[in-house]
């Protein structure tokens, strides 16, 4: 691959929280471990402009500069900055998560005033709160029920929930059902890294069998939800899988979501090497980012979770029944 020259790599200390992904996911080793564990750029000149770096760090700390105007991340501009660095933990998928789903809000050029962003309890909750749209951190598991409220009173805003695997499957199942049901339109992206990652890594509905958490130390022994097989029984009108390792998968399938009309999911199988990572024996940011390699496939395989798009649909949504239904109230049929 052609070195380029012509860009410079950037670091944000004060976001960065050494998590180490940058260091060991770059293919030229341009950058390098200090002594106090922060990264550093040190063979700029072997960049090739991947940008592995910049889509895989989850605290928006490294960006790749393309000309003088670039000082700032690509990002920032949507990010409510005076409530960074993010509370994650160092390495967490969800930033990955969070900046794609950013990244495509701004290539759909998606005004940040028409978006409403609603999340529920968990560590996937958090993230409405850093970012700068109309946003709503409401309870445990009812992030689409809000949703749905929002959309029903103001169909005219773009509306995303985001939810974890135990917000979004456990206490929050039942909403999913009926939202998928009635296909209204709303995007949700389900984040699923296998536990309950915020109070401390119990089992939840995504964790795979035979896995360890704190309230499973012999194994998890009950079978684990197919979160996308749920949705498309559901009635969902779009599904799809990713995971916070195939980063440009991910931009697309959240591309689609945002230009679907009625209800469309894409679960993000995500890492959490704080809990779910240290007790199954892959504490490393970086490790869990290849060990999802090895976890999924784009075909219909055994034991292997299959990514990219699952359904498309073509069913009228509930949003677009209720505006017809008022064109007819109107005109007094």
């Amino acid at each position: 691959m052609a070195k380029k020259k012509d860009v410079k790599v950037n670091i944000n200390y004060d976001f960065c929280k050494k998590c180490e992904i940058c260091v060991r996911i770059c293919p030229t080793n341009v950058f390098a471990l200090r002594s106090d564990g922060y990264p550093e750029v040190v063979h700029e000149e072997e960049c090739i402009d991947c940008g592995l770096c910049q889509t895989h760090c989850p605290d928006f700390a490294v960006w790749i500069q393309h000309n003088e105007e670039e000082i700032e991340h690509p990002m920032w501009d949507y990010l409510r900055r005076e409530n960074q660095p993010s509370v994650w933990c160092p390495g967490c998928g969800i930033g990955i998560i969070f900046q794609s789903l950013l990244r495509q809000i701004k290539v759909q050029g998606i005004p940040k005033d028409k978006i409403a962003f609603v999340s529920g309890i968990g560590c996937t909750g958090r993230m409405p709160g850093y970012a700068d749209f109309n946003t709503i951190h409401t309870t445990h598991g009812r992030a689409l029920a809000f949703a749905t409220g929002i959309k029903l009173a103001n169909p005219e805003l773009k509306v995303i929930a985001v939810l974890g695997d135990g917000d979004g499957l456990a206490i929050g199942g039942n909403h999913l059902i009926h939202a998928a049901r009635r296909n209204i339109d709303i995007t949700a992206i389900l984040v699923n890294n296998f536990n309950y990652g915020m109070t401390g890594g119990q089992v939840s509905p995504t964790t795979p069998e035979d896995s360890y958490t704190t309230t499973s130390p012999y194994g998890q022994l009950e079978p684990f939800f197919d979160t996308a097989k749920l949705a498309i029984g559901a009635g969902a009108n779009f599904v799809g899988r990713a995971t916070t390792y195939h980063v440009p998968i991910m931009d697309k399938l959240i591309k689609e979501a945002l230009s679907t009309k009625g209800f469309s999911l894409v679960e993000v199988l995500s890492h959490c090497p704080t809990y779910y990572g240290r007790l199954n024996h892959i504490p490393s940011p970086f490790d869990m980012l290849n060990w999802q390699k090895k976890m999924v496939t784009r075909k219909d395989e055994e034991g292997k979770y299959k990514i990219g798009v699952l359904h498309k649909g073509d069913r009228v949504s509930l949003t677009e029944r209720i505006e017809e239904l008022k064109k007819r109230a109107k005109n007094g049929k």
